[in-house]
């Protein structure tokens, strides 16, 4: 299965200019809702995927240092650790 994802916002703990910045992507057909995490429980950047994948998380591991991506539950609201 191909699971569509793109980054939505890049949040300004990571940003050149110290302020959230929106990247205007596409995100048609993308409910998912996803955040990635680094080892300090710190939030680098949220996005949205078609499904629930590993794609984000494995593509921004080695360049930001993220170590967690967690999807939010669409009955609670939450994110949860995927």
């Amino acid at each position: 299965m191909n699971v569509k994802w793109n980054i939505t916002k890049w949040c300004k703990i990571i940003t050149d200019s110290g302020k959230d910045e929106y990247t205007g992507r596409d995100v048609t057909g993308c409910s998912c809702r996803f955040r990635l995490l680094d080892d300090d429980g710190d939030v680098y950047a949220y996005g949205k995927a078609s499904g629930e994948t590993f794609a984000p998380l494995n593509a921004y591991m080695s360049s930001y240092g993220c170590t967690e991506i967690q999807y939010e539950n669409q009955k609670t609201g939450k994110y949860e650790t995927l």
